[in-house]
Order: C-alpha cells, then sequence, then structure tokens
C-alpha cells in the first residue's frame, strides 16, 4: 500500500535538498582558510568585508529553510518506510536540529559584526570567529550521524518492504557508510545527503497515491 499526501512532501523535499546543495556550494566557495598558517588574518579580511557578511547571512537563512522544508519531507519519508518510521524520524529530526545549530554558529559572528556597531571585526574578535568555524563543523559532523541513522532506516526498510526503490536505498547506504569517517568526510556527506533528498523527493513525488 502506498500512503496518500506524499506530492508535497516530495516537493519540499526537493526543494529542501536543492536550497541545501546551493547554501553549501556557496558557502563552500566563499569562506575564509582558517585552518592555514594565516588562518587569523584571512578570517579578519573576510568578514570585514561587508558583501562576505551579507552572503554568510543569507546562505544561513537558506539552510534554516532547507531544514523547515526538509521536516515536512520527513513525515512522509517516514510514512513510506513504515516498518522503521521511529528510526527515520530520529535520526532526520537530528540532522536537522544539529545542521541548524551548525549553520548558526557559522554565521552568528557575521550577523553580530554587520548589525551591532559596538562588535567591531578585529584579530581580537577574529579568534571568536575561528572557535564558532570549527563548532560549525563539530556540528555538521554530529549531524550527519543523524543523516546515517535515518539513511541506514530507509536501507533496512527498502530491504524488507521494498519501501523506496533500492537504488535510492543503496545511494543512501553508501553515504552512510562514508558518514563514519566523521570529521575527515563531513564536508563531502552533507553535499551528498541533499543530492539523496533531492532524489527522495522526485521518488515521493512520482510516486501514485494509494486508491480510494
Amino acid at each position: 500500500m502506498r500512503p496518500r499526501g506524499i506530492f508535497w512532501p516530495g516537493v519540499a523535499g526537493i526543494a529542501s535538498g536543492a536550497l541545501m546543495l546551493v547554501a553549501l556550494v556557496v558557502t563552500y566557495g566563499n569562506s575564509p582558510d582558517y585552518e592555514g598558517r594565516n588562518g587569523l588574518r584571512e578570517t579578519v579580511e573576510f568578514y570585514r568585508d561587508a558583501g562576505n557578511r551579507d552572503l554568510t547571512e543569507a546562505m544561513a537563512l537558506v539552510m534554516l529553510a532547507a531544514g523547515l522544508l526538509f521536516l515536512f519531507f520527513l513525515a512522509a519519508l517516514a510514512r513510506v518506510t513504515a516498518s522503521r518510521s521511529s528510526l527515520v524520524l530520529v535520526g532526520g529530526i537530528l540532522f536537522v536540529a544539529l545542521t541548524m545549530i551548525a549553520t548558526i554558529a557559522g554565521a552568528i559572528y557575521a550577523i553580530t559584526a554587520s548589525h551591532t556597531e559596538a562588535f567591531v571585526v578585529t584579530p581580537g574578535t577574529g579568534t571568536v570567529a575561528l572557535l564558532l568555524l570549527d563548532v560549525s563543523y563539530a556540528g555538521t559532523v554530529a549531524a550527519m550521524v543523524g543523516a546515517a541513522v535515518l539513511l541506514f532506516a530507509v536501507w533496512r526498510a527498502s530491504r524488507t518492504t521494498g519501501a523506496v526503490p533500492q537504488w535510492l536505498a543503496w545511494f543512501g547506504f553508501v553515504i552512510a557508510v562514508l558518514c563514519l569517517a566523521g570529521p575527515f568526510s563531513a564536508w563531502l556527506t552533507v553535499l551528498l545527503m541533499a543530492l539523496w533528498t533531492v532524489l527522495a523527493g522526485v521518488v515521493l513525488v512520482l510516486r501514485p497515491p494509494t486508491e480510494a
């Protein structure tokens, strides 16, 4: 039996994944190299540019919107994978919550510098930015643990009930395995998770509803 009401959640999944991809690609292409020898200097120069701060803030809003859309998509995905719905929900909610925390941590310095006159971008405050960027990446690593729970649950449901196409389940399985590399792979797996979300949304959109 195929559950009703999955078309719009599928659209939400496509939109969520697409917004995540846009935000992540833009952020990766427009961020300071804070881990290098001149990390502090480059970070300060980056945040002194009002355009960089505005773009960081805009991409944070895009990511937060993607997270809200993902929750709408997640409810339908849990219905489709009924045998593993609890794990899908737990993993998905953990993924969204930690992704939002990571997003806020990564953008709060730029937002504060742009909207608070008493806060000035200097080498002294730049160390705060370095800390927040590390916290942001740590949040992404933790978020991918939640994503791995969701993806393993979807894979298992597909093996036992055929809840989703096998190609989508195995793609998710590969992403989940890559998540085990933790801090070494989170930058990549979050991109793959966004792509998986788009594909899963397409699957829901194309899936016919249960006949009355």
